[in-house]
């Protein structure tokens, strides 16, 4: 019974760790599939950036038509590449994490860069929201995407 406890008290300090900034919200698109958040980088003038790619499926869930993927990008605040260490890093409250790291693979033109999550996750979700246009307040369903630090 101690070791649950114990446990338990680790995991809720663990979740009371965990912060959670939402990074890119926009109108919920209900034609929208394939949802993923992602994040992306310029060596060169070292920035990050988080992406929202998804597809858009027209003729209901059972048709699939050759829908090109779209995004939706976002500068966040606190997120920079360091190309010292080829990492993604956030700095919130004068705390830095590493968020991911970015690697090069490939030669000539199949040169990619591989960015694989380290100390942070992207997280979509939907949420309904009250949001005033000017004219009139009204609930609407919206996109989110979160990013999660594990501090």
């Amino acid at each position: 019974m101690k070791f649950l406890t114990l446990v338990f008290a680790v995991l809720c300090i663990a979740q009371a760790q965990a912060a959670e900034t939402v990074v890119l919200e926009v109108p919920k698109n209900s034609w929208a599939r394939e949802l993923k958040a992602v994040f992306e980088v310029n060596k060169d003038n070292g920035r990050a950036w988080v992406s929202l790619n998804f597809r858009e499926q027209f003729g209901g869930s059972g048709s699939r038509r050759d829908a090109p993927q779209m995004s939706v990008s976002t500068r966040v605040a606190g997120l920079s590449y360091d190309t010292a260490s080829q990492n993604i890093i956030f700095e919130q409250d004068g705390a830095l994490t590493e968020c991911a790291s970015v690697r090069t693979r490939g030669v000539s033109i199949f040169r990619h860069d591989n960015i694989t999550m380290t100390g942070c996750k992207l997280k979509v979700r939907h949420v309904k929201k009250m949001v005033d246009n000017g004219y009139e307040v009204r609930k609407e369903d919206r996109t989110q995407v979160l990013l999660i630090t594990n501090n």
